[in-house]
């Protein structure tokens, strides 16, 4: 179930020549990583050791594909911090959910315990998002595209060797993005189905026993009516613990089909004929405020749920005309304001991932004196130091406990093979990378 290869180490090595090359987005739907080690993030490159854990990469026709551990982002947390340790989920290549647990004081990582035996197989949106109840008990959200939700539960608080599956707490979703709040309610949001259907919230009272009905937060294609409209969300938890930031881009879905005499319903397209995923646009922001209200930066109560119409007047952040973004990765600073990094350029994820305009990233927060959204091409020199750390970070942060600092989780492609296709670190923004005696594992 889990080996190691007596060749593994040659594959490890392989990892620091692959990510000297210059810098690429390697995108897969709802994820954009980077895969250079001089791109935004930690100061001193990746090393092979660095990583805690290895998934193989899956034999295909031809060679062998890169298989995502996670989504960042869309799909998320990937770690949580509690009582000493990081619990870090994240999937093999045939969808399964792992876990491992390391102690920070002992500098020890536990061996991988696989949560479920159900898993999507090829299709890697079935990665899991974990938190920890208020009685310390573990629960995996995952498995899902478009399908019901599976959801797993720790049979022990804080332990990660045994595991029972759960009810189902959604009957079609995609994306799961857990967050456990102050008052210890678990918020579930994900997108209840495929492309245009709405992204909703459950919520659960009970450490996850039942769900309540979903409240339908967006949904682009009502207003104007438009089929084809979708979007791409990430929530993040306010500092304060009972607020709730979120951020989204408009997919739409009309662009892929311009071909030939059919044109585009409502836009001149500037380019056509790239694959369906790539034609994402603008940045929007809404947040949910300590009494449940669904508000826009100036505070003004939205409409639920939130049509494209109604984004584009009352909650655009960036406006990115006939180029593209993609999901950003939120940030909230100690005032419980909110900030993003997004990228933004124009490519294509077929014919070799051609690069049309340059893919760089961008920085948005709002500047509550000019009543108006900044957006730069560098990070602002006076933004509070938490946040340029968690917005300059190679990878998303843990949730749970900041108490003793930040942790950050994140994955590197290295060159594909029968040994390893993507590697895991774990860090500390002052102590560094959680490395695991013996190098990383490799989990099948």
């Amino acid at each position: 179930m889990f080996a190691r290869q007596k060749n593994f180490a040659r594959t490890i090595l392989a990892l620091a020549v692959f990510v000297s090359s210059n810098l690429v987005l390697s995108e897969v739907e709802g994820m954009v990583t980077c895969d250079d080690i001089r791109a935004i993030g930690l100061d001193k490159p990746v090393r092979q050791e660095d990583a805690f854990a290895a998934i193989a990469a899956e034999t295909v026709e031809g060679g062998y594909h890169q298989y995502p551990p996670f989504y960042d982002n869309v799909i998320s947390p990937h770690a949580v911090v509690a009582r000493g340790t990081v619990y870090c989920a994240f999937q093999n290549t045939k969808g399964q959910p792992i876990v491992m647990a390391y102690d920070i004081s002992k500098k020890r990582w536990s061996e991988p315990a696989k949560s479920s035996e159900f898993g999507l197989g090829r299709d890697a949106h079935g990665n899991p998002s974990i938190c920890i109840d208020s009685q310390g008990y573990i629960h995996v959200f995952y498995g899902c595209h478009g399908g019901p939700m599976r959801h797993t539960r720790s049979v022990e608080p804080y332990n990660i060797t045994s595991w029972q599956e759960q009810a189902s707490p959604a009957p079609r979703a995609t994306y799961p993005q857990s967050i456990r709040m102050a008052n210890n309610d678990i918020y579930l949001f994900y997108r209840a189905g495929g492309h245009m259907e709405p992204w909703c919230l459950r919520k659960s009272s009970d450490d996850g026993q039942t769900w309540s009905e979903p409240e339908k937060i967006i949904e682009m294609r009502l207003e104007p009516p438009d089929p084809l409209a979708a979007a791409y969300c990430s929530f993040h938890p306010g500092s304060d613990g009972k607020t709730v930031h979120c951020f989204w881009v408009h997919k739409d879905d009309n662009a892929a089909r311009v071909k030939g005499n059919r044109k585009h319903p409502w836009r001149p397209l500037k380019y056509p004929g790239l694959h369906e995923a790539v034609y994402r646009y603008n940045i929007y922001y809404i947040y949910r405020d300590v009494k449940g209200i669904w508000q826009n930066i100036a505070g003004d109560k939205v409409t639920l749920p939130v049509s494209k119409a109604f984004a584009d007047k009352e909650c655009l952040v960036f406006d990115s005309g006939d180029e593209f973004t993609n999901i950003g990765l939120p940030a909230a600073d100690s005032n419980n304001r909110p900030y993003v990094r997004f990228p933004y350029g124009v490519g294509d994820w077929q014919k070799g991932g051609t690069i049309i305009l340059p893919w760089r990233y961008k920085f948005a927060h709002y500047d509550y004196d000019l009543s108006k959204w900044q957006v730069t091409d560098e990070v602002p020199q006076d933004w509070p130091s938490d946040v340029k750390t968690s917005l300059t970070a190679k990878g998303s942060a843990a949730y749970g406990d900041k108490s003793e600092g930040r942790w950050f989780i994140f994955f590197q492609h290295a060159r594909p093979s029968q040994d390893a296709g993507s590697f895991i670190f774990l860090y500390h923004e002052k102590e560094g990378f959680a490395t695991r005696t013996g190098g990383p594992i490799l989990v099948r």
